[in-house]
């Protein structure tokens, strides 16, 4: 895992190298054990490196052996192995054993279709110093994060925000199309950053950037393929899948462990990845102290499997965490479980330098409550209000309504859901729809940007075997009654661990990773520190209405209002200004 950063343009010969050492700084805690860059006429390539494969051959920047072709990259590519091999046999000659030079030699090979034969967790930059053009590309589910803006015609790319500005070239224009997102969803969707100025690359988006230009195109999606499969053959060829999935996560120079909080998705990753180590693997979980608590069945889980378990009983200040968390965060983000996740991160790296976690099951498996909510629910049941499940789905999931983020921000928005709508728009089932949001917008967008930026705040890598490619689009394509029931969720996956686990653990009710924030708000430590970041001055107040935010936190305090969730997002959003506001214009 790393951190990288990319500049191509004119006259780059300007841009001194302890610039560039500044950017590569703000990368530190991605890559903490190499700090390398190496320039070119047109471009400047430059890498912070976490060594997990190939520690002592695989430096970044990488170039090829007759020095045209250069790459940085961040991520781990699963099968490569294999990639290689058929390499070989087209000809080609390896000086590492890492995976970066086997996306090295399949552009060489392929170009820009490279993308076809290329499967795992990246976001890399390769510059053709025959072309004088740069090849980028994201992984298919949008893992791992690719920043860019243009600054004077010139190129400038990143992990992390935060490393753009550090060039002080560039100050952040707040886009309040996308805060009218955050205020929505809690989370800037994957479309958009919240600067106007700077862009993200999108999941399964490459591109060239070329004389000042870029073009991007779409290289993967899932598609909808009708499957003719019984249930117990769905079931063999999901463990096959999954079984090959989890060992290619598992091949590392460097220890992996599991995260296991006792739920379903975690349990049968680590199962499955207990098989392909001879020792046993060092297992983390957390709970919440005094409130709510998985971990009795992340006991009993790792018992069974038999692995080297540590928990943490969260008693932390609270406080201070967040603020952590969210000065790392270059962007507003506000899920509840932004806190947990970076507990247990914590303690994980402090064992391993990578993990395996259970996360996409819930989406490609249809594991939400509001799944079964809205597939068994009658038409006029749905509100009036409402044609269909997704969009009482939607507005499930709406934090502040249309009317009330209009009240809230000073700046008229517009209407702010074409990327949704673009992503469902061929689809007629609601159900699908609504999975459809998840694996496009909320997987993306909200869960996997939490998992990044957690883990790399300590230097530690997640690999997520639920989302291999060739398993999420089997599973995606089955039938919605092998994942849904009226008394089931997750049906499939749960009747594969239950092979293994009792009916008693295996069907238990869902708890989720969320962290209890209305119980959190209630504290009187809380409470005092939330009335003074929000009645304080702050950057915020000058996109957000201060007076209709003090009517919020009041009307949540004397319990007119019960939805914490309001009043944990606009806390969230003051802090984050708080931390980012130097850097805005």
């Amino acid at each position: 895992m790393c951190g990288i950063i990319v500049i191509t343009g004119k006259n780059i010969d300007k841009i001194e190298d302890t610039e560039i050492g500044i950017m590569l700084s703000c990368l530190s805690l991605r890559g903490p054990d190499e700090r390398n860059f190496a320039r070119f006429n047109e471009s400047i390539l430059g890498q912070t490196r976490l060594s997990i494969v190939d520690i002592k051959e695989g430096h970044q920047p990488m170039r090829d052996n007759a020095g045209a072709f250069t790459i940085v990259f961040n991520g781990e590519i699963y099968g490569y192995k294999d990639l290689r091999d058929d390499l070989i046999k087209k000809g080609h000659k390896f000086s590492t054993n890492s995976d970066t030079e086997v996306i090295l030699k399949s552009y060489m090979e392929y170009g820009k279709d490279c993308m076809r034969h290329i499967d795992g967790m990246f976001a890399f930059a390769l510059w053709n110093d025959e072309k004088k053009e740069l090849f980028v590309a994201r992984d298919r589910f949008g893992k791992k994060p690719f920043y860019y803006t243009f600054i004077d015609e010139v190129f400038f790319a990143t992990s992390e925000i935060k490393a753009l500005f550090a060039t002080g070239r560039i100050k952040g224009q707040i886009d309040c199309d996308a805060l009218d997102d955050y205020l929505r969803l809690t989370y800037v969707p994957p479309n958009k950053t919240i600067y106007k100025n700077i862009k993200t690359l999108l999941p399964a988006h490459a591109g060239i950037i070329k004389d000042g230009k870029i073009e991007i195109w779409k290289y993967w999606e899932l598609k909808k393929q009708e499957l003719d499969i019984s249930y117990e053959e769905a079931k063999i060829k999901i463990k096959s899948l999954f079984d090959e999935a989890v060992k290619k996560r598992m091949i590392a120079d460097v220890e992996i462990g599991s995260l296991l909080s006792g739920g379903v998705d975690s349990t049968i990753v680590t199962l499955y990845a207990q098989k392909y180590s001879k020792t046993p693997i060092k297992t983390f979980s957390v709970g919440y102290e005094g409130i709510k608590n998985e971990l009795p069945f992340a006991f009993e889980a790792s018992k069974k499997i038999g692995t080297d378990h540590y928990t943490l009983d969260i008693k932390s200040n609270l406080i201070d965490e967040l603020k952590k968390i969210i000065e790392y965060m270059d962007e507003p983000h506000a899920d509840s479980s932004n806190f947990p996740q970076h507990m247990i991160s914590e303690l994980a790296s402090s064992k391993v330098k990578v993990v395996l976690s259970g996360d996409g099951a819930d989406e490609l498996f249809m594991g939400y409550g509001w799944y079964q909510k809205y597939w068994h629910t009658p038409r006029w049941k749905i509100s009036r209000l409402f044609s269909n499940s997704f969009k009482a789905q939607q507005k499930e999931i709406t934090v502040f309504d249309k009317n009330k983020r209009q009240k809230l921000l000073k700046e008229k928005t517009l209407e702010n859901e074409a990327f949704e709508n673009e992503v469902v728009k061929n689809i007629s089932n609601p159900i699908e729809k609504i999975n459809a949001f998840d694996l496009c917008v909320y997987l993306s967008g909200q869960l996997l940007t939490k998992i990044d930026r957690t883990s790399m705040m300590h230097s530690l890598e997640i690999r997520s075997p639920f989302l291999d490619t060739a398993l999420a689009e089997f599973v995606y394509n089955l039938p919605i009654e092998f994942k849904l029931s009226k008394t089931k969720n997750k049906i499939i996956l749960k009747d594969i661990l239950a092979e293994t686990f009792s009916k008693e653990f295996v069907y238990r009710r869902k708890q989720g990773f969320g962290a209890p924030i209305e119980k959190w708000l209630q504290d009187e430590k809380m409470k005092v520190f939330v009335k003074t970041i929000l009645e304080s001055e702050n950057n915020m107040y000058r996109f957000i209405d201060k007076n209709q935010t003090i009517k919020i936190l009041n009307d949540f305090y004397s319990k007119k209002i019960r939805d914490a969730r309001k009043v944990w997002s606009l806390l969230c959003l003051a802090l984050w200004f708080n931390a980012h506001g130097k850097y805005h214009e």
